[in-house]
């Protein structure tokens, strides 16, 4: 019978000698496989190893004597059965330069069982085992290797990290159908069942390369836009395996050797969720992007109380999601400028957590609701800061002369048909770039020349060499570090983003217009 035949491939990011050290001290194959039992070298020569193994895989005890042979010029392993359970076992492992950088390690093995009979009946059974082994092994080396890469982050003479990922997902469904069409324009639409459940089994990838950003000062980065088989509605069924999709993004990332991972839309609010579990398993610095996502939203909120002549100091404040990441943020900032802010949510426990929190801060009245279409009837500036997949509020519920930024993911209030011309919308929280940069496709933003701000602050960061954990934990964003990186995008070229209501540009002069048009309305 035909040997049962394995080969495993992978890329890991490391130098091919790191690689062959870690496969020639095969005592230390223990921390890769938990079902080796033990690993030891019988014997040592110049170019050459005799090992013994003892394992247990799926109960089965194992164990065999093999000797290993080292090409080191050629980056090279052979080894073979002396002796075991086994009747044979034969194979190599080879490292070479893989062209989009790291090494591409292959590990090509034949083995016999030699128990005639059995063999034939499960020994497909038994290749997929023994390749699950091989990748496991693969997999805990270029863990470990990314491990040390992280550690050593900081120390720039040692440290080969570079670059920024962008970590992302279709915000609902329908944009889910765009990204398949944007491939296959005749794409014919299956089941919405059966389409949610092949993209969830999908592995997240690198979906695009930018290979080149520049900032304002000249300095140059590059990045990867990672596709994260998410949609929203995922983390509602199944928090877990949206968890799960983060860590594989990361991993992702950190195989590619980036600096920083951005996790935007809803990956973030899995981070959050999950701050510490998923920190324990991710090596790469991560950022939720939320800081410079204030920044740019409350500068945008300046601007257009300022157009519209909105006075900040008598203005009634309601944030829709005050109680979350960047509605709490933008509400803490703004308690020392405006005379009343009511945060709404659906979570009383988070909302009365959110109240006690902002009744240290500023002058501002604070106000609870669960009703987000009652707390628009009085207020002169909205902020939709709610991550939800389709719009929670009613249009003619607004204040006349209301300033409202749409600033939750996906955006819906500025991409919905309104006929209100006495309000000004806006999509807030995204920024003007100093490189147009293309992220492979329809990402739900106007023009290519604006970006979220959460993927901003990855870019910024990295171009900057700050490569840790920026915008990570519910509650921890300052009006210090708001105006830090806001100055650390200036510098960069990273501007507010013109106003744009859903897909229109929306010059100043118009929004003046609006403003006027309500003036007259009240004489």
């Amino acid at each position: 019978m035909e040997p049962i035949r394995i080969q495993v491939r992978k890329v890991i990011r490391a130098k091919k000698w790191k690689i062959l050290r870690l496969l020639s001290r095969v005592e230390d194959f223990q921390q890769f496989l938990p079902h080796i039992r033990e690993c030891r070298v019988l014997e040592k020569k110049t170019k050459a190893a005799v090992t013994y193994w003892q394992a247990e895989i799926e109960g089965i005890p194992l164990s065999w004597i093999e000797e290993d042979t080292f090409d080191f010029a050629n980056f090279t392993i052979h080894f073979k059965l002396i002796k075991g359970d086994l009747e044979s076992l034969e194979g190599k492992w080879t490292i070479k330069d893989h062209p989009d950088g790291g090494s591409e390690v292959v590990v090509d093995a034949a083995i016999r069982i030699g128990i005639p009979v059995i063999e034939q009946i499960i020994g497909d059974t038994l290749q997929l085992k023994f390749t699950h082994n091989f990748e496991q092994i693969l997999s805990g080396m270029s863990e470990m290797l990314s491990m040390k890469r992280y550690k050593n982050i900081h120390s720039r003479a040692i440290s080969d990290i570079k670059g920024f990922g962008i970590i992302a997902h279709p915000y609902n469904l329908q944009h889910l159908i765009r990204f398949f069409k944007h491939h296959k324009p005749d794409f014919k639409l299956p089941s919405q069942d059966f389409l949610v459940q092949m993209f969830a089994l999908t592995p997240p990838y690198r979906f695009f390369d930018i290979k080149e950003f520049r900032s304002k000062t000249g300095k140059k980065t590059h990045g990867y836009f990672i596709m994260c088989p998410i949609i929203p509605d995922m983390l509602h069924v199944d928090a877990e395996k949206v968890l799960q999709k983060v860590i594989e993004s990361c991993k992702v990332a950190e195989d590619l050797g980036v600096g920083i991972c951005a996790l935007g839309g809803f990956a973030s609010i899995a981070g959050e969720s999950f701050g510490r579990k998923l920190t324990s398993k991710v090596n790469v610095p991560m950022t939720t992007g939320n800081t410079l996502t204030v920044a740019l939203t409350l500068e945008g909120i300046y601007k257009a109380a300022r157009l519209m002549n909105i006075d900040l100091e008598s203005a009634r404040v309601a944030i829709i999601g005050g109680a979350g990441d960047i509605g709490g943020a933008c509400a803490r900032i703004l308690s020392e400028q405006v005379s009343e802010i009511t945060i709404t949510g659906r979570s009383e426990k988070n909302l009365m957590d959110a109240e006690r929190i902002l009744s240290y801060y500023g002058r501002a009245r604070i106000k609870t609701s669960h009703d987000n279409n009652q707390v628009l009837r009085g207020a002169d500036i909205v902020i939709a800061a709610a991550s939800v997949s389709s719009s929670i509020i009613d249009f003619s519920n607004f204040k006349p002369g209301a300033v409202i930024c749409d600033v939750g993911y996906p955006k819906n209030i500025s991409y919905t048909a309104c006929d209100r011309k006495d309000i000004f919308i806006f999509s807030g929280g995204i920024t003007a770039l100093p490189t147009e940069i293309d992220l492979g496709y329809d990402t739900g933003l106007p023009s290519p020349n604006v970006l979220y701000g959460c993927f901003a602050e990855a870019i910024v960061l990295d171009l900057e060499e700050r490569y840790e954990n920026f915008s990570w934990g519910r509650g921890s964003i300052t009006k210090e570090k708001v105006e830090y990186i806001l100055g650390l995008a200036r510098k960069h070229g990273f501007d507010l983003a013109p106003f744009f209501w859903g897909n229109n540009l929306v010059k100043d002069e118009e929004v003046v217009a609006i403003s006027k048009s309500r003036e007259g309305q009240r004489v």
